[in-house]
């Protein structure tokens, strides 16, 4: 049997359902290219892949959704996931009212960075000036070392991107090691505040530093923030004069998501708790935050669904959204992941 649970976006309230999937036609795309189309019917979002690390962006009254490409393949352990991430493209998702969506397909890939070998990690797409910034994770080849932080730039929020600059705007050499090693590049969150834009990333250590007026360099130091149980996954927006930072948190044996506020991006960083615990299914879960026709949201990933015989697993996740609230002081309520 489905159970049916009531999700209310933006003032519409949708009946979501546990299984099945949403029906799909040809429409057309902002660009005007034909793609596929679907309509929400529960979380998770997209039915027919795979997808995790999910990143909102919001222009000209659609949100636009960017996820990695989870991607299974023959050999790879059903139980466990096998290889744990095998990413290699990131996909994008638009919408105009949370319930009708456009699948644009892959929009970038890691063979688009010169210097990158491969592995489509998390990344965030925001805009500046008329311009669609991807700020992206991989892995860099020779002569850098370890997983680094990419940016591509388009005139289009579905592209085509291209590498902006033909090298890391951060890479091993310019980040203390820390917890993490070789991949504590990783993740990377950016906020557009008025002239300012600020970068925030890293796996067991959250860096933080201003970017250039052209969003392709740094502009000054790099600071380290301090925030209890940080892993991964920072996510960086502003509401009524408050400074969120989101991020995956160390649970009792997953992550789960915590966050900190702040007056200004310079600190100081009080922790709020938690905002939602661990993921189904899945070990690993990241926030992205979005404001959307008076609405605000929250999306993640777990690991619940299954294609073609293969289940959920660390490396096979999948994209869910849900209401996202604040109370009188601005802090966020605790958010129930549904169905």
């Amino acid at each position: 049997m489905k159970k049916i649970f009531p999700l209310a976006f933006g003032g519409l309230l949708i009946l979501g359902a546990c299984g099945g999937g949403g029906k799909t036609s040809s429409g057309d795309a902002p660009s005007g290219i034909p793609q596929k189309t679907f309509v929400f019917n529960g979380n998770p979002i997209v039915r027919d892949k795979f997808t995790a690390d999910p990143a909102p962006m919001v222009h000209d009254g659609r949100l636009y959704l960017y996820v990695g490409h989870d991607e299974f393949y023959e050999g790879q352990d059903t139980a466990s996931g096998g290889k744990e991430f095998n990413i290699t493209e990131w996909l994008c998702y638009s919408t105009d009212d949370m319930k009708n969506w456009t699948d644009h397909g892959a929009v970038l890939s890691p063979a688009d960075f010169k210097w990158a070998t491969g592995e489509a990690w998390a990344s965030q797409v925001v805009e500046k000036n008329g311009k669609f910034y991807y700020y992206t994770t991989v892995q860099a080849g020779e002569p850098y070392v370890g997983k680094a932080v990419g940016v591509a730039v388009a005139d289009s929020p579905v592209g085509p991107f291209k590498d902006a600059i033909g090298k890391p705007l951060v890479s091993d050499n310019m980040t203390d090691n820390g917890a993490r090693g070789w991949w504590n590049d990783i993740d990377p969150t950016v906020l557009v505040d008025g002239d300012d834009a600020w970068l925030c990333w890293g796996n067991g250590t959250c860096f933080l530093a201003k970017l250039t007026p052209d969003m392709t360099g740094i502009d000054g130091e790099i600071k380290v923030i301090d925030l209890p149980k940080y892993v991964e996954g920072p996510w960086l927006h502003k509401k009524d004069g408050i400074y969120y930072l989101t991020y995956a948190s160390f649970g009792k044996g997953q992550e789960t998501i915590s966050y900190a506020t702040a007056p200004s991006m310079d600190g100081p960083w009080t922790p709020r708790g938690e905002l939602t615990g661990m993921a189904e299914n899945s070990f690993t879960i990241h926030p992205g935050i979005i404001e959307f026709n008076g609405g605000w949201y929250l999306f993640y990933h777990n690991a619940v669904l299954e294609i073609d015989g293969h289940k959920g697993a660390i490396g096979r996740r999948s994209v869910c959204v849900d209401t996202l609230r604040y109370d009188s002081d601005g802090m966020m309520l605790p958010v129930i992941q549904t169905r």
